[in-house]
């Protein structure tokens, strides 16, 4: 559009005769506006802001390449605006909010006091479902270029919860009936759980998240720290903010599981998407973690049975192989006891054979002195003149030594 050449100041030296009043130039730039737009157009704009004073007045924008190339203001009399929010939230599942994209049908307005404006008549929510929908696809397909796509995904999900980490608004519902499931194992020390509050709608949301995923390093590093747990709920509109890609890259390369509950069953958001786990609820959520943690316990208790039956098996088998080595031992020493029995007794018999009677039945002589009765066993131990006691088998003769031994 032209911008129209400004008219050159008359050179006057005193003030002009003829001049309009403000409000006059005000109400014909209402009439040429009129006159080119003498009915409601369609317009797409983004929602900036939103104030609720029984009307709903809203401040609307459009930026290109990143830089606001319009704004104005636009309203939704209180006559007409309940009937569209009705439509609106059966079609999105929630309100008008600043950050949405819309399509209002809207009569172009100029006040001389309160300046231009949009009056909202109509509104398409199908469009601002389908611009959502398109956003989604074209940051799904950024993530799927880059190869992280399913890289959260594609991580084994844990088999035990020990640590879990809970980015949520801290006054959700959700959130609520979440820690109804869980608080219990928190308070018997089953569970470790941190909550990470945090915006889930509106301009807040981006940088609460954005701030709350930087903050992964103290859980990631701590031993069997598990999942990350998304707590939400809400419209398509509301749970649309999610839909950031800066955050969901965070999530698909978060290095440990990521469960979310955002939502229900029918709302489909990038984390949903990029997640190791995803459950419809909060309520979900909690019960799977539930689920887990009494499964792994009953596993562990199964475990212990099992290893308790095979240590009683293994003593049983110890203890018969302890008895059956005392039988043996028993029967080796008695054997052994026996045995020396039989030697002792054999040199018992020995030693009978070898009496002085049984040597003198076999045709020996036993030399004994006189005095003291003691044997003679060398010669060389006898003088001539002694007196010895031969003792025969039937009897004993007393001799003197004549000579000396030979």
């Amino acid at each position: 559009m032209t911008r129209p050449r400004t008219p050159r100041k008359p050179a006057a030296a005193r003030p002009p005769e003829q001049f309009l009043e403000l409000a006059d130039v005000l109400d014909y730039v209402a009439q040429v506006l009129a006159r080119g737009l003498p009915g409601a157009v369609w317009v797409r704009a983004e929602i900036a802001s939103v104030t609720d004073r029984r009307h709903l007045y809203l401040e609307l924008i459009q930026h290109e390449s990143g830089a606001e190339t319009a704004k104005c203001r636009a309203t939704l009399w209180a006559s007409e605006r309940y009937a569209l929010e009705a439509r609106f939230r059966a079609v999105t599942g929630g309100g008008l909010a600043a950050g949405m994209t819309v399509l209002i049908f809207a009569t172009a307005e100029f006040h001389p006091q309160y300046g231009f404006s949009l009056h909202i008549v109509d509104l398409a929510p199908e469009y601002t479902v389908g611009e959502a929908a398109a956003q989604l696809e074209a940051r799904r397909a950024e993530l799927v270029a880059a190869g992280i796509y399913s890289q959260n995904r594609s991580l084994p999900p844990p088999s035990d919860y020990a640590r879990i980490a809970v980015i949520a608004p801290k006054e959700a519902a959700g959130l609520g009936d979440f820690r109804r499931e869980l608080d219990p194992l928190v308070a018997a020390g089953v569970l470790d759980m941190q909550l990470l509050p945090a915006t889930f709608q509106g301009a807040l949301l981006l940088p609460a998240c954005r701030g709350r995923q930087r903050r992964r390093t103290p859980y990631t590093s701590r031993p069997r720290w598990t999942p990350w747990w998304l707590s939400g709920g809400g419209s398509v509109t509301d749970l649309a903010w999610l839909n950031d890609t800066e955050f969901a890259r965070a999530l698909a390369t978060f290095p440990v599981p990521v469960l979310t509950g955002l939502g229900h069953a029918r709302d489909t958001t990038l984390p949903d998407e990029v997640a190791c786990l995803r459950t419809d609820t909060p309520s979900k959520a909690a019960a799977l973690i539930v689920r887990q943690i009494v499964q792994a316990a009953a596993q562990a208790e199964q475990d212990y049975q099992t290893v308790a039956a095979a240590a009683r098996a293994e003593w049983v088998d110890a203890q018969a192989g302890l008895l059956w080595l005392w039988d043996r031992a028993q029967s080796a020493a008695s054997r052994q006891v026996e045995e020396a029995q039989q030697q002792v007794t054999a040199l018992m018999r020995q030693a009978v054979g070898l009496s002085p009677r049984h040597t003198l039945e076999r045709g020996y002589v036993l030399a004994r002195r006189v005095e003291g009765g003691a044997p003679v066993i060398r010669a060389a131990e006898l003088r001539p003149g002694e007196t010895l006691d031969l003792e025969f088998q039937d009897g004993t003769l007393r001799v003197e030594v004549k000579g000396e031994p030979a």
